[in-house]
């Protein structure tokens, strides 16, 4: 006895059916394998974007996580900026110590403060700070 065509058609429907299914989860799969590597490239163009302009994509201002010196760190700043004092003959401006230091403004006014033997001429925007 033979199998009627119909029979035969609906079971090579099935086997299509089934063939069909487990090439769609395939492409599933790989389509989120790409969408979660192109997610990580984007975070990271993102980040670098934030780190050289201080703001997101869309403009606002990045939240940074206040940084708090050690006692270690604060002293070896005081020294550091004492140095860079000491290397300018002419004097140098806040600006500049805070550029050269690479620490938060208040950091390093911290740091000019506890540094020994360091004095100032002139007044807020042209105060010069001098090594003894």
């Amino acid at each position: 006895m033979s199998i009627p065509a119909l029979e035969k058609i609906q079971a090579i429907q099935d086997k299509a059916n089934k063939e069909i299914e487990l090439l769609k989860s395939e492409a599933i799969s790989e389509i989120a394998k790409k969408l979660s590597e192109a997610k990580s490239v984007v975070a990271d163009l993102q980040r670098q974007y934030e780190e050289l302009t201080g703001k997101t994509v869309s403009g606002d201002k990045v939240l940074s996580v206040r940084k708090r010196l050690s006692t270690s760190e604060k002293t070896a700043l005081a020294s550091k900026v004492l140095e860079i004092i000491k290397s300018a003959k002419d004097g140098i401006k806040m600006g500049d110590i805070v550029t050269k230091a690479g620490e938060s403004i208040a950091a390093v006014r911290d740091a000019v403060k506890q540094a020994p033997g360091v004095t100032t001429t002139g007044n807020k925007a042209s105060t010069l700070y001098f090594a003894k």
